[in-house]
């Protein structure tokens, strides 16, 4: 079966399958946990854990079915209740859920946003232009499902293939006229997002992560590949600034598509031997503390976009979602306004203090290439700030806080080591999520990288930002990496309340209390 499509033949076989079941089948789950009386259980392997052991539990709940993984596995004949035996049913399970739900996504025109960093910005910034423009658009993502101003938490990145289904259904019966969703490599490679139907596919870029799970970067690449030759699709969004864009644009080139790639270091005459091929350029690009401006130009048409949000990267992220938008029809020039009025994102370079205060970062980088693309943005836009005479005559200071999350991808510790401290003129490790592992071990695996003398040793997270906001200083700017808006810290298995944005403003508040006092 083609991952992702929706065929008539894969209808066929869900409704063969159904109708094998004799009974009628109204909801789907495959997590025994969720299941109420009357849903019908798929059970399958998955990476973790094989869902075949919980049938009893299911049929004792009240399950009306079970549709079992036929591999390596017997039915137990005293189980008395309909069920039916399905091989390679996790990779089935989006399309029978599909099928079941009325194929949702098919009304939705969904928009499908992978790459290492980015997704969550693009689609949320996706969301709230289209907002802005009138368009009911809803989310599926890291910081929850649903429309913006009431979003439900979320526990992965892609929902697993059944939940997913679920969403979408009771995303459109809700009213929303579009969906914009994080597509993960794990999602795409575990068959999460088969039976959606992807009407735009957005890459934003391609750097080392999750090589515990995919082993290498050619693997991790061939599964985000796989989004932009998605049967369902009638654009492809590409970053030509990314070695991976600019291989898809390639591939794609013949195929019967719409193409529209999008960069800062494009060449006027690219694109020109392509006919399905769409350049939109940004230019002139300008950056400080307090937020971006850039020259857009498409097919002949010009715009100067300003925002309030930083970095560099984020300039590519904001082109990103100008391309998206004129993938689905949007007028360039009401497009880039509806763009120049979004929000920052929590936990993704969120602006805290500043003024007589330092500015506080705090930023989801976790990744080496995150973090260098987030302290070289930073380091650009304090020192324009500075040529702008916004801060004193004391060069300003940046000062970074990080950790590495346990049970992950070792072999980026010492990687983020060494680029922290030679981009930083201040580092303080310390613990992000460890997770099963012993924080203490995962710093010392970071420290391996680093050849500097610019950085300290601080497990306690808490007081990691306690000593960096203490020690900055008017004009001094602080990132405080890795967990984002995360509002947990998980250590044994156990996530308990922790969110760095509440820490670095109650730090902030008790200097500003402090210097009142001090000026009575």
């Amino acid at each position: 079966m083609t991952p992702g499509a929706i065929r008539k033949s894969d209808a066929n076989f869900a409704i063969r399958l159904l109708d094998q079941l004799g009974v009628p089948v109204k909801r789907l789950t495959a997590d025994s946990r969720k299941l109420i009386p009357g849903d019908t259980f798929l059970a399958y392997a998955g990476e973790r854990y094989d869902a075949r052991k919980d049938i009893p539990h299911a049929i004792a709940v009240g399950a009306n079915a079970v549709i079992w993984e036929k591999n390596q596995f017997t039915w137990n004949h005293l189980w008395k209740i309909p069920n039916c035996a399905v091989s390679g049913l996790q990779a089935k399970a989006g399309v029978i859920a599909s099928h079941v739900y009325g194929y949702p996504s098919r009304e939705l025109g969904l928009v499908g946003i992978t790459g290492t960093n980015g997704k969550t910005s693009c689609s949320h910034w996706y969301a709230q232009a289209m907002t802005a423009l009138g368009k009911k658009i809803a989310v599926i993502g890291t910081l929850g499902n649903g429309f913006l101003d009431s979003l439900n938490e979320s526990v992965n990145t892609t929902p697993d293939a059944v939940s997913l289904q679920a969403e979408f259904a009771k995303i459109l019966q809700n009213g929303a006229e579009g969906v914009v969703m994080e597509v993960s490599s794990h999602g795409l490679v575990q068959g999460r997002v088969n039976g959606a139907e992807f009407a735009v596919a957005v890459l934003t870029n391609l750097s080392r992560d999750h090589l515990d799970y995919h082993g290498n970067m050619d693997a991790y690449a061939a599964a985000k590949a796989k989004l932009f030759f998605w049967p369902t699709l009638k654009c492809v969004v590409l970053n030509l600034d990314d070695v991976l864009g600019m291989e898809l644009s390639h591939q794609l080139v013949h195929k019967n598509m719409q193409v529209i790639g999008y960069g800062f270091n494009q060449p006027d005459n690219m694109g020109r031997y392509s006919q399905n091929l769409r350049i939109l350029r940004g230019k002139n690009l300008k950056v400080d503390i307090d937020g971006l401006e850039f020259d857009v130009e498409f097919e002949g048409q010009r715009k100067s976009l300003k925002a309030n949000v930083t970095s560099t990267f984020n300039a590519s992220n904001l082109l990103a979602v100008l391309a998206t938008m004129l993938a689905n029809g949007v007028d360039f020039h009401k497009a880039s306004n509806a763009l120049s009025q979004v929000k920052p994102i929590a936990g993704r370079m969120e602006k805290f203090g500043g003024g007589e205060q330092p500015v506080v970062i705090i930023d989801y980088a976790h990744t080496p290439d995150a973090l260098e693309k987030v302290l070289r943005g930073l380091r650009e836009t304090i020192y324009n700030s500075q040529a702008r005479n916004k801060f004193s005559l004391r060069k300003p200071r940046l000062i970074c806080v990080f950790g590495c999350g346990g049970d992950r991808d070792r072999g980026k510790r010492p990687l983020a080591g060494e680029i922290t401290t030679k981009l930083a003129d201040e580092v303080i490790i310390t613990s992000d999520n460890p997770r099963s592992e012993d924080p203490r071990g995962i710093i010392n695996q970071i420290i391996t990288g680093i050849s500097r003398h610019n950085y300290s040793i601080e497990e306690d997270r808490t007081s990691a930002i306690y000593q960096a906001i203490h020690n900055a200083r008017k004009g001094d700017v602080v990132l405080i990496a890795g967990k984002g808006s995360e509002a947990y810290q998980e250590i044994n298995g156990q996530k308990n309340p922790f969110d760095d944005r509440e820490i670095a403003q109650q730090v902030l508040d008790d200097l500003a209390n402090l210097k009142m006092q001090a000026q009575r």
